[in-house]
């Protein structure tokens, strides 16, 4: 294992339950408004376009993740050589830059001759999501710059821009076009994409600055021994999308444009988990050897629980809002909703320990080998399930391969740390303790704002 040298006094002190409560709540506050953000994106989508329309827009949002997924895989390893102290800020902000433009050319010239080969779909939209996946690559680096020097605020910041832009320039467009198409809102998407990547390079510039000279050695160098890490994304993209692909092929488009909601919306629940990540990395990536496996087992029995109860509060929402929001057509996701609820807790789990494993172990193969196992195994069981059960076949298949993929992370996690996986994953009273009492805080308050009957 090797060893992080340095680090503050801050970061070295194991952070307790209640400070991780703290720092995740406000954490969250950001991680909630960028996620009603996304969540308004996805309500105007469904009531501006048709079924059809919304499972091309799905399709080509897959497409844009998937390629976000290849290029982003240098920003585990960009984390890396900043926390272990191989490289500096300003050299990686001008690595960022160029990423991201040679994401942009590369992914131009991949729209361009796919636009002969793509059915009901324009080259202008095409290019609209080439421009969407360079845009928050470069967003996605700069926010691994901040977050691995511990500065939440500018992370927490990068989320809530990246899903706010688009809203605010995605409903201008809705009002201002007679007639909105897929390729109007990928074109939206682009712009707020565009605004949230022009504040980050002049904040850049004017902070820590920007180093172009060598930039392009640095970014190769960076890419060059990401690739394990990119080959994982891809896979574990694939693997979380595959359900929806499934739908578009066993089913329908339509299908998948009705089933790509509640996967939105349970993929939404990460946000939660998200903003505990957002407060427990640091400490982690600098902890010393002998508190690592402690302060690891507090982030993800800590994600578990909130993602858990904050699931399980919204299936009743989801179930009596669904039609009224999105349209009678989406009335009954909350079925495949409530089946991911399980999937994204086991998710959380996953995103924490492939943090932990690139980036303070950086072992790549683990990753890559569980990602490969589960797209596979999500995949079969997925055209089994949506051909027998139709949706909710689907989201069961991805609750089946997440939980399976969590179970074996955390035992390859315990097996290097030398600890038994109870000691990761275990619930202990400590942990409930801060949310137990924040819930007799509030059941208190209640009859002193009239929300009880006296």
């Amino acid at each position: 294992m090797g060893s992080v040298g340095g680090g503050t006094d801050s970061s070295r002190r194991a952070p307790s339950g209640s400070s991780i409560a703290r720092s995740s709540a406000l954490n969250l506050a950001g991680r909630l408004t960028s996620g009603a953000a996304v969540l308004g994106l996805a309500v105007l989508s469904t009531n501006v376009l048709d079924t059809y329309g919304r499972g091309i827009y799905a399709i080509l949002s897959t497409s844009a993740a998937i390629a976000m997924a290849i290029v982003t895989g240098g920003t585990p390893v960009m984390a890396a050589d900043l926390i272990h102290g191989r490289r500096d800020e300003p050299a990686m902000h001008g690595a960022a830059c160029v990423i991201a433009l040679q994401s942009a050319i590369t992914l131009g010239l991949v729209a361009i001759a796919l636009a002969a080969l793509a059915v009901g779909v324009s080259l202008a939209a095409l290019l609209c999501t080439a421009a969407v996946a360079a845009l928050v690559t470069y967003s996605n680096f700069e926010m691994y710059i901040a977050q691995a020097r511990g500065d939440v605020l500018r992370v927490r910041l990068t989320d809530i821009a990246m899903a706010v832009f688009p809203l605010i320039v995605t409903v201008a467009a809705v009002v201002v076009v007679a007639d909105p198409t897929v390729t109007t809102l990928m074109l939206a998407w682009a712009l707020g994409a565009a605004l949230t990547a022009a504040v980050q390079l002049a904040d850049a510039i004017a902070g820590d600055g920007l180093l172009l000279r060598r930039a392009w050695h640095v970014a190769a160098s960076i890419m060059r021994r990401s690739i394990g890490v990119a080959q994982s994304n891809v896979t574990a993209l694939l693997m979380s999308r595959i359900d929806v692909l499934v739908v578009a092929a066993v089913l329908s488009t339509s299908d998948a444009g009705v089933y790509s909601i509640p996967v939105a919306l349970a993929s939404n629940l990460l946000l939660l988990s998200r903003s505990l990540l957002s407060a427990t990395y640091h400490p982690i990536m600098t902890a010393p050897p002998n508190e690592l496996a402690a302060r690891l087992g507090v982030a993800l029995r800590h994600s578990v629980i909130i993602v858990l109860a904050g699931g399980c509060l919204s299936i009743p929402v989801v179930a009596v809002g669904s039609g009224f929001v999105f349209g009678h057509a989406y009335s009954e996701i909350w079925r495949p909703y409530a089946i991911l609820v399980p999937a994204i807790a086991a998710l959380c789990v996953g995103e924490i320990l492939r943090h932990f494993l690139i980036t303070r172990l950086e072992r790549q193969r683990a990753i890559l080998l569980t990602t490969a196992g589960m797209l596979v195994t999500n995949g079969a069981l997925a055209v089994a399930g949506a051909a027998a059960y139709g949706l909710e076949g689907a989201a069961a298949s991805t609750t089946i391969t997440y939980l399976a993929a969590a179970i074996g992370l955390l035992w390859y996690c315990a097996r290097s740390l030398s600890v038994p996986v109870s000691q990761l994953a275990m619930p202990r009273r400590s942990d409930l303790a801060p949310y137990l009492r924040l819930l007799r805080r509030l059941v208190r308050r209640l009859p002193a704002t009239g929300l009880m009957a006296p």
